[in-house]
């Protein structure tokens, strides 16, 4: 199912307890993304833990930084390196598997977009196909992460969850996430057992 989690700018970065929650919870494979000097950075493919926290370690993020995660459980194409998340906003599939890239807008997707979902496919996700064959045509401005009718019809379209950061800092969120102390977390798969109950209790 995965889960992402979002640290606007002026928030403060998720705990390492919390991203090992989320890592043992959503076990195949991680990512992040990051706007600095007018570019979104995406770093993913992390495939064990200590890998992840080595690099977040490396990118000395505070709270002035907007960050967006991802923690990945596999529907589609397998548990591999390339199909963790974010990834670039294109409309060129090979795009979506780098690990490494700069862009001007990147996403990061929670659920299933039964629109694009093949289990034949075996080389891409259902999220990749939806950002290569649609979402590449739907946002063309940074203004349009801004505007709630594309937003909207993005929703309708993936029945899911999604996150956009672009390249000057803007994150825009489609579907319900949970706000804890200003993180917001598209599921609850970011509490250990015992906080999950302390949470359901206060989301009730």
């Amino acid at each position: 199912m995965c889960v992402i989690c979002v640290s606007p700018a002026r928030v403060r970065q998720p705990s390492i307890k919390t991203i090992r929650t989320m890592f043992e919870q959503n076990p195949h494979g991680a990512g992040y993304m990051y706007a600095r000097n007018g570019m979104v950075h995406i770093s993913k493919g992390y495939m064990n833990i200590d890998e992840l926290l080595n690099a977040l370690k490396l990118e000395h993020f505070t709270a002035k930084d907007p960050v967006v995660y991802h923690f990945r459980i596999s529907t589609q194409a397998g548990v591999n390196p390339q199909m963790t998340h974010p990834f670039p906003l294109s409309n060129q599939r090979g795009h979506m598997k780098a690990l490494d890239v700069d862009c001007k807008c990147g996403i990061a997707h929670n659920g299933i977009i039964q629109l694009t979902s093949d289990p034949n496919n075996k080389e891409y996700s259902d999220t990749a196909v939806f950002i290569t064959d649609y979402l590449a045509d739907l946002i063309r401005h940074p203004d349009d992460l801004k505007d709630p009718r594309i937003l909207r019809l993005i929703h309708r379209l993936a029945g899911s969850k999604l996150a956009f950061l672009d390249a000057s800092g803007y994150i825009a969120t489609v579907g319900e996430f949970i706000n804890d102390r200003g993180i917001l977390y598209s599921n609850l798969s970011y509490c250990t057992t015992r906080d999950f109950m302390k949470a359901l209790a206060r989301y009730a």
